[in-house]
């Protein structure tokens, strides 16, 4: 009965497939400390990070400009009881206005790209399922085309880089220092200035004279019949309808997110060398940003910290997705095999665990533990239960004396299906934001 009770949850079964051994918590702090938690893995589109920019500066003005119509309808609307509810209810409706403006020209079949656009599908479904007077625009916290929006929308998605940029802090208050900076540069971006003025027109209006009391909100339909829909669909076309940004703000972006000196800067000459369809060798790049950074010791130190970890966590990780194969029948059949890869494992982990992230250091500990083979993988197989049950998820494999019973696992590509094509390739199985880092080169370029 144990084994019909431990099948894996398929709800879970997508994010326990990304980071069995808990090692995600490691490698993204030691990529951090380089990026300083500005990029992220979905924090990677320039366009999103200027839309987030420029909805933000809109809302920044409605407060500086329009204070009595903002405290009205804050005294009106029941759901905006505190200042996180006004902002974080226009940053959806703005979401929204994006996604039907994009959503229209795509239908009208303009020329924009919508790569990147949030809740194009979501908003096919609802036209396809609502007439116009039916569909919403609403300024609230928790409504949104997409579910669960104010986390999963370009305001989710990127808030927390935006925070470690200094322009707002968890509630949404605005940094003066960084708006400062941001109006000297948007004064002479002529077209997104007179969209803003547009939507606050837009918002001040129209969206504020709602009736509906539990918060503002534009049907589709007002907001299409609206003589401001015209200048502002064009307005949002003309500035955002390519990822191609002006040059300020491209300049702009490549200094606040930190790519003009230090290790960032030392990968980011990296990552322009390659083409857009190169295949990103993380080794390689991080052995050639060292020549960048011999000046700079502490910068290089975080880079050689990398290069020295990485091969341990990549060959840690591949021994659990090996064994979990459910080809993969028993400790005998391929002892030779494991007993190669525990070797690179052990030469891997010759780095000190002083002052280390701390599920390394355990994971060291794990790792090269001298314990007999088969005793040391049954330590490694508790170490990955451990880490799954603390996420609520299931174990992939158990050890029965000389026997493996699989659970589940996602298959291996071709070229790392055996133990010595593996090492044979070595490849790094965490990514150290460098995929993220030529998103962000190709929207400068």
């Amino acid at each position: 009965m144990k084994q019909l009770f431990t099948l894996p949850d398929l709800d879970l079964i997508q994010e326990s497939s990304v980071d069995p051994m808990g090692l995600q918590v490691i490698w993204t702090a030691y990529g951090q400390d380089i990026f300083g938690e500005k990029i992220t893995t979905i924090a990677n589109d320039l366009r999103v990070f200027t839309f987030n920019l420029f909805h933000n500066h809109l809302i920044n003005k409605l407060y500086q400009n329009h204070t009595e119509e903002l405290q009205n309808a804050k005294g009106y609307y029941k759901s905006w009881q505190t200042e996180l509810d006004v902002k974080a209810g226009l940053l959806i409706f703005l979401e929204d206005l994006v996604t039907h403006v994009f959503f229209n020209s795509i239908e009208e079949k303009s020329t924009i790209e919508k790569l990147g656009i949030l809740g194009i599908s979501k908003a096919r479904m609802l036209y396809n399922s609502y007439e116009p007077e039916k569909i919403f625009l609403s300024a609230n916290k928790r409504m949104g085309v997409l579910k669960n929006q104010l986390n999963l929308g370009m305001t989710g998605r990127y808030k927390g880089p935006m925070m470690n940029m200094q322009f707002f802090d968890r509630s949404f208050t605005y940094i003066p220092k960084t708006w400062e900076r941001v109006d000297d540069f948007m004064v002479n971006w002529t077209d997104a200035i007179e969209l803003e003025e547009n939507i606050i027109k837009l918002i001040t209006k129209y969206l504020f004279e709602s009736n509906k009391k539990e918060y503002p909100q534009l049907s589709f339909k007002e907001l299409k019949s609206n003589r401001l829909w015209k200048p502002i669909s064009e307005g949002y076309r003309g500035c955002f309808g390519t990822r191609k940004l002006p040059k300020v703000i491209r300049e702009y972006w490549k200094d606040r997110i930190g790519l003009t000196s230090g290790a960032p800067e030392a990968l980011f000459k990296e990552i322009s060398t390659l083409a857009p369809d190169d295949f990103i060798d993380h080794f390689e790049i991080f052995s050639n940003a060292k020549v960048h950074l011999k000046n700079e010791p502490s910068e290089l130190k975080k880079v050689e910290l990398i290069l020295a970890i990485e091969p341990f966590l990549s060959h840690s990780e591949y021994l659990l997705r090996y064994i979990s194969q459910p080809s993969i029948k028993t400790l005998s059949e391929e002892i030779k095999n494991i007993e190669l890869l525990r070797n690179a494992i052990i030469n891997a982990g010759d780095f000190s665990v002083v002052n280390v992230q701390p599920r390394l250091k355990e994971l060291h500990s794990v790792m090269l533990s001298n314990r007999a083979t088969e005793e040391w993988l049954k330590e490694i197989i508790s170490f990955h239960k451990k880490i799954m049950e603390q996420r609520g998820g299931n174990m992939w494999i158990e050890m029965d004396n000389n026997n493996f019973k699989h659970y589940f696992a996602p298959g291996l590509q071709d070229y790392v299906n055996t133990i010595p094509k593996y090492l044979d390739e070595r490849p790094w199985w965490h990514k150290y934001y460098l995929e993220t880092l030529r998103s962000i080169y190709q929207g400068l370029n």
